[in-house]
């Protein structure tokens, strides 16, 4: 009887750690069949030249990164808990992980999170500028196809390149244009780094309506090729969000490579009016002695019925770059809670309207 008492007084002390903790698996599987032109742009004899080619698409990542990730909490007692997430990205359309270099390519992180303090973070995490352009400033929150305000960096070959003509104090338009690699991205925005390595991140609780969020990554390897190598990556944020009304502040410093600085500062938000949402977004990004470029979108979500329709309009103006606009608009259809279908549509014009690029396409999402 004592035997048969004991045990039971084990497994429930058992079952109550274990409820103390959680972990979940989640995702997100999106895909589309459409079509898309793209350009990639090259300079010759200070022209631009530009090989532009159209093709019937089946692809991933529609509204959404496809991903699967784990994500976990334990109770530490006293209101603190230790989180964790796990997250990998792979294309849908062939069923490869998106980074052949990385398992948790999309994030990976632990921290302690308290409702009095906030929540501390080590490891690959979103820098600021992500969660506040996605979360504040976008109407398409972060859709990689069809964001209007959407932007990817330029590649290590092509900083390489860059910091030599930097360097040499030749900086032309024509030779930014030739390395900017209009063909892989969708936007008139300038890039960003969207995710930061080595960082810690900070971010404050909920005061009344107001949220910080510090992310800074360590130059780990930043002398181990010189004008190459990966270096220091810092950003802040400061939100405000009241019943129909969101407004936020961010800037990000991305040193890409040594003493070559990316920086983008954006201010907008949102406004909820009920029968649509509306987005307004300024940002200005600037790269070290090269380029600097005042940006501006203007967006909306419209729910009517089981839909939403989605337009936004972006642009970037400057010197160095010239005059890119980008126009994307969709419509999804909610199945269910977890499914989605939608039709979408992005356009854009680069270097005041000498290149053109498009994708259209029908999707689905499926989150779990």
């Amino acid at each position: 009887m004592k035997k048969s008492l004991i045990a039971m007084a084990v497994l429930a002390s058992s079952g109550a750690a274990m409820a103390q903790s959680s972990v979940t698996l989640y995702g997100i599987v999106d895909a589309y069949v459409g079509s898309s032109k793209a350009a990639t742009v090259t300079a010759v004899g200070g022209q631009f030249v530009a090989d532009q080619t159209r093709q019937a698409v089946v692809s991933s990542g529609g509204l959404n990164g496809s991903r699967w990730g784990l994500k976990g909490a334990e109770d530490l007692g006293g209101g603190m808990k230790a989180v964790f997430v796990l997250e990998n990205g792979f294309n849908v359309d062939t069923g490869a992980a998106a980074s052949s270099t990385s398992l948790f390519n999309r994030q990976a992180f632990v921290g302690l999170s308290s409702s009095s303090f906030g929540t501390v973070a080590l490891g690959r995490q979103y820098g600021a500028y992500e969660t506040t352009r996605s979360g504040f400033l976008s109407a398409q929150g972060n859709s990689p196809a069809f964001d209007a305000t959407n932007g990817v960096p330029f590649s290590n070959g092509d900083l390489t390149a860059l910091t030599s003509s930097f360097q040499n104090n030749v900086a032309t338009t024509a030779a930014a244009a030739a390395l900017t690699k209009q063909g892989s991205r969708i936007g008139a925005w300038m890039g960003y780094q969207v995710r930061i390595d080595n960082s810690i991140s900070y971010a404050t609780p909920n005061i009344s309506g107001f949220q910080a969020n510090v992310v800074y990554g360590l130059g780990e390897n930043k002398n181990v090729t010189p004008n190459t190598a990966a270096t220091k990556n810092a950003s802040i944020s400061l939100s405000y969000t009241n019943g129909p009304i969101a407004v936020a502040v961010v800037h990000q410093d991305d040193e890409l490579v040594k003493d070559f600085h990316l920086k983008n500062t954006a201010i907008g938000g949102n406004y909820d009016f009920g029968v649509a949402k509306a987005f307004l977004a300024y940002n200005q990004a600037k790269y070290t002695g090269v380029a600097k470029q005042n940006e501006w979108s203007l967006g909306v979500r419209a729910p009517v019925g089981a839909t939403t329709l989605v337009a936004q309009y972006a642009q970037s103006k400057g010197n160095d770059f010239g005059k890119n606009q980008s126009l994307g608009l969709s419509a999804e259809y909610s199945l269910s809670k977890r499914t989605t279908a939608y039709a979408a549509f992005n356009k854009t014009k680069a270097f005041d309207s000498e290149i053109k690029n498009d994708v259209y396409g029908l999707g689905i999402r499926h989150t779990f």
